[in-house]
């Protein structure tokens, strides 16, 4: 339509050129008013609804974009909301998991420890206890074996050996 309107005004300056080229004057001007009025009436009737149209087709492809933009940025928002929604419901979920998993392994490692300390201190104790009689056995043991020594040592064994065949020879 655009095109159209310049070959209106195109087809109006060749026509005015043409105009100029004829010999009378007074004729020239008058017909050249003619096509000026001509030129005039085209332009209202035919340029002014085409430039109104194009602008409302234009507005009406403004108003369009706007409203896709629009819609747009809503579905981003709402989007961006339920993301963010599911993120923080997801993290707490995680965290409450993480939570209770600590208090499970702090409560088992208490326990663990409980029932370690309370089997270290009855090996321990049967330790102490084995070896306090293993102790006793070796210092009876080694009582008893000393006064048989003792007893050893304080017995006396005297010989009596008297030879008559001695007669002061020798020593």
């Amino acid at each position: 339509e655009i095109m159209r309107c310049y070959g209106l005004i195109g087809a109006f300056v060749f026509a005015l050129t043409c105009n100029q080229t004829r010999a009378s004057s007074d004729k020239l001007e008058e017909t050249n008013k003619k096509n000026i009025e001509k030129l005039a009436r085209n332009l209202r009737e035919t340029v002014k609804i085409d430039l109104t149209n194009l602008f409302t087709k234009h507005n009406k492809a403004v108003n369009q974009t706007i409203d896709v933009v629009n819609k747009t940025l809503d579905y981003v928002d709402k989007n961006i909301e339920a993301l963010k929604y599911h993120l923080e419901t997801r993290i707490e979920e995680f965290d409450n998991n993480t939570m209770e998993n600590l208090k499970d392994l702090e409560s088992n490692i208490a326990s663990m420890m409980l029932m370690m300390n309370e089997t270290f201190m009855l090996n321990l104790a049967n330790i102490n206890s084995q070896s306090s009689k293993e102790r006793n056995d070796i210092l009876s043991w080694s009582h008893e074996r000393a006064h048989l020594h003792e007893d050893i040592l304080k017995s006396r064994i005297t010989v009596c050996a008297q030879d008559y065949g001695h007669y002061g020879e020798g020593t």
